[in-house]
């Protein structure tokens, strides 16, 4: 079949409502139907009412009852999700430890949220055995607020238990029977298969002082704490890019999309059981400007005690942007959009309503349609797609909306629309091709996002599309044509995306022939020792994404295992290029200054995502933890943080907006650039633009190697991993 633009819109009977230009200005407005849309915002996750916390000393999730002198009959254990995590999470029980006399009776009072209370044992769904030998398994079983549930501990020893929806996410506790008595309660949890509950566990066993402390991140800043710093700045650079900023081209931004805005968006509400969420005057993007000036032009409203943020008020100036559009800054913030609608979905029943999580779904895929539709199909002063270069699926690189595109209340005249550069870049298409692919899986899998209300894009023509860019690309970029193995990493990891996705087996096997004809090309730019030649200046860059390339086209296409080849380049990552003293990635061996991009920090993310969740290499995720330490805390990369990411623990780094500079804040997103000058050991921020192409590529590398993305979202961004909705 011929994947030209024209015979996809021929066959697609598609909308025509994500236009960028030629179309008259007007709607966007205040009003109740754009306040509904706030969902994508997403400025937070789960919460909800704080906990009462424990009756002894130390915050909820990390806090006691009793102690071995001072054994209780009985006591009352809180289920809770927190408004904040204060160390343990936000989902906790507390108190998290409970001392009880032989015979004493926990009751577990269900707060907020839906929890369960389940001992950690083979009888409960073949967990490992971590409660007194000869005791029988307990569990509650999910329950709501306002739910008990007791159990007696006959038997002394230690119990460790948990929650199973919040499990992923760190929510244990510890009952203490007696004398600890040694004991499989007490050993070391290794063998606990989330990362983020054995770190728990860790911890309350050292604070309960009865063995089995001193786990991973227990004391000093380690991979929990670096990949739940991974989630919140992923999120905050979404939710700030999609709906906040206005660096970009809004949804609804004339009256024809208001119409039909306002049309879908009571089915959307319906179909989500859900009411306008509380954020006034979003700025929804459709269509993201390539670069931004993220300083507040005015005096920033966050909500005070009514708790509804202004998004009006936390715009950036736009004659500082860009004002132009590139396939890249359109495809890694829409991608970011795709992931988390599948998020939202696969939880929509463990988060709380108040984050309506179903609707975000929906607004999140719809806003992604939208932006299918404006840049490859309908867009544009040619109305042939804003960003293709005729009637081929070849992208431009850049492309300049005209004043249409602006909403009435714009605080200026912009530029006439145009194409500034209509050059055809291999990046732009591996971007494209990624998020397309994903939003394939969406469309074709029936996840509740995609469906509910109808598709805007059938998914018959959103597969047409996932196959026509895929073939435009593997015809435009020849793998020996290629300039840099950089591009080939990324290329390749696009590729291997795709893989799952293709529709049909020609099409699949072009990919698999296309793929090892780019791992080809890499390997024989790769020496002995596992350094890849012919990339980045940064060096770990090059490692990195071409470590994940061909990771994810051995995961994603049969026919092609270039394991061992991404195994030395990996290694020549994490062993050669590892700075123990600075702890960074060197961006070099014979170099003292280090330069990150935020498409550097996105290639070396991705890489180290893959070293651990494919290969499983030994001290990845220590080493990551520092790296993002000094690289995106330090730095800092992340020039601000929002509440909901401090650790009050830790040094107030990076700070909140009001006090990131500029006359009034800066938004909580990447900066463009840092370097560390490791003869003076001083990091600094040489560029502070907002980078949208590659600051959203790294906010998509980021959510897939966070907490959110290891334990609780399925695939930890592997090809193919995240495919099925849940049952």
């Amino acid at each position: 079949m011929d994947y030209d633009r024209r015979t996809i819109l021929r066959l697609s009977g598609i909308a025509a409502i994500g236009s960028l230009a030629g179309c008259s200005s007007g709607g966007g407005g205040n009003g109740t139907a754009t306040d509904a849309a706030t969902t994508a915002a997403a400025t937070d996750t789960a919460t909800a009412t704080p906990g009462n916390g424990g009756t002894a000393g130390g915050s909820p999730g990390a806090d006691q009852l009793g102690g071995p002198d001072d054994l209780q009959s009985s006591a009352t254990v809180t289920a809770t999700t927190l408004d904040s995590d204060q160390g343990a999470g936000r989902n906790v029980f507390t108190p998290a430890v409970v001392w009880l006399e032989p015979g004493g009776t926990v009751t577990w009072e269900i707060e907020t949220g839906s929890h369960s209370a389940t001992a950690y044992h083979p009888d409960n769904g073949g967990k490992p055995a971590r409660v007194p030998g000869g005791t029988d398994a307990f569990d509650s079983g999910v329950q709501s607020g306002g739910a008990t549930f007791e159990h007696t501990f006959e038997t002394e020893g230690v119990y460790n238990y948990y929650c199973t929806p919040h499990e992923s996410l760190g929510m244990v506790g510890l009952a203490v029977v007696g004398s600890p008595q040694g004991g499989p309660g007490t050993a070391t949890p290794d063998d606990v298969g989330s990362s983020t509950a054995a770190t728990n566990l860790s911890n309350l066993l050292s604070l309960a002082g009865v063995g089995g402390g001193g786990g991973e991140g227990a004391a000093e800043y380690g991979w929990q704490a670096a990949t739940w710093d991974s989630y919140w700045y992923s999120l905050f650079n979404m939710s700030t890019n999609i709906a906040m900023s206005g660096n970009g081209v809004r949804f609804p931004h004339n009256e024809q999309q208001q119409g039909a805005f306002e049309q879908r968006l009571p089915a959307m509400l319906a179909n989500a059981e859900a009411e306008a969420p509380p954020i006034r005057n979003p700025w929804l993007n459709m269509a993201p400007f390539t670069e931004g000036d993220p300083q507040f032009t005015q005096q920033p409203d966050f909500g005070g005690e009514g708790g509804r943020p202004d998004a009006s008020t936390l715009r950036w100036d736009p004659e500082a942007s860009s004002q132009v559009v590139s396939p890249s800054s359109l495809a890694w913030t829409h991608l970011k959009g795709v992931t988390w609608a599948k998020n939202f979905q696969s939880h929509a029943e463990i988060l709380p309503a108040a984050i309506r999580p179903q609707f975000r779904a929906q607004l999140l895929s719809t806003l992604a349609q939208i932006g299918v539709n404006a840049a490859l199909l309908q867009g544009g002063p040619e109305e042939n797609g804003a960003l293709t270069n005729g009637e081929s699926l070849e992208l431009v690189s850049a492309f300049r909306p005209g004043p249409s595109a602006y909403t009435d209340d714009s605080p200026y005249t912009p530029p006439e629309g145009g194409y500034p550069d209509r050059t055809t870049r291999p990046h732009h298409h591996a971007a494209m091709l990624w998020f397309l692919s994903d939003l394939n899986s969406l469309a074709q899998n029936g996840w509740f996002g995609y469906v509910n209300p109808e598709p805007l894009i059938p998914a018959g023509r959103i597969q047409q599309l996932t196959d026509g860019l895929a073939a435009a690309t593997m015809d435009a970029f020849p793998p020996a044509e290629l300039e840099s193995t950089r591009t080939a990493g990324l290329l390749l990891a696009a590729v291997g995306y795709y893989g799952p996705q293709a529709g049909d087996s020609e099409m699949a096997s072009r990919a698999t022939e296309y793929a090892n004809a780019l791992a080809d090309s890499i390997e024989a730019n790769t020496e002995d020792s596992g350094r890849v030649t012919g990339g980045a200046a940064n060096q770990a860059a090059t490692q990195g994404i071409a470590g994940q390339g061909l990771l994810w086209v051995t995961e994603g296409l049969d026919g092609v295992d270039r394991t061992d080849t991404a195994e030395s380049v990996l290694g020549y990552l994490v062993e050669d290029l590892w700075n123990d003293e600075a702890g960074v990635f060197a961006a070099g061996t014979e170099t003292s200054t280090h330069t990150y991009t935020a498409r550097d920090a996105g290639d070396i993310t991705g890489g180290t995502n893959a070293a651990d969740a494919v290969l499983g290499m030994d001290g990845v995720k220590d080493k990551y933890a520092q790296w993002f330490d000094a690289t995106f805390n330090d730095a800092p990369l992340q020039r601000a943080q929002r509440p909901s990411s401090v650790d009050d623990g830790d040094d107030p780094q990076p700070p909140l907006p009001p006090m990131a500079g500029g006359e009034f804040g800066q938004a909580a997103v990447y900066n463009a650039e840092v370097e560390y000058d490791a003869d003076a050991d001083e990091w600094s921020v040489t560029d502070d633009r907002f980078d949208t192409e590659w600051a959203l590529y790294l906010a998509n590398q980021d959510i897939w190697i966070s907490q959110w993305g290891g334990d609780f979202y399925q695939g930890r961004g592997r090809p193919g991993a995240s495919d099925e909705p849940p049952a």
